[in-house]
């Protein structure tokens, strides 16, 4: 099987010279949107990463074992959409510390990708 480069250390290329060639050279808009398609990139690349440590696979866990010790393990193919739509349907306590800490994990998994400066502040 042929896997290098890695699409991570493409990506990541890719984003550098956008970054450091391209968009010093744009103005206006055209910045605006290299720059945009820059952070989407870095977020690709950093979503590839936790998939990598299986972070997703984790949290997944996570949410599952919180659905089934409240007798709410559903049969849907994604722990987060279960837990959403419960959630929706008011099945749960909004004050559990326990749901609070599954929302928590969530929470902190997507700030890992979208935005990883988030939690140094």
């Amino acid at each position: 099987m042929i896997n290098q480069p890695e699409t991570r250390d493409l990506l990541a290329e890719a984003r550098q010279v956008l970054l450091e060639s391209v968009a010093p050279e744009l103005a206006g808009e055209h910045k605006y949107q290299a720059l945009m398609i820059a952070n989407a990139m870095g977020m690709a690349i950093r979503e590839l990463e936790q998939r990598e440590q299986g972070q997703p696979e984790q949290t997944d866990r996570a949410v599952r074992a919180y659905l089934s010790e409240q007798s709410l393990d559903e049969t849907a193919t994604e722990a987060e959409t279960d837990l959403a739509r419960v959630i929706r349907e008011r099945r749960l306590d909004g004050t559990d510390p326990a749901l609070r800490s599954v929302l928590r994990t969530l929470t902190e998994s997507r700030l890992l990708i979208n935005n990883p400066g988030y939690r140094k502040r």
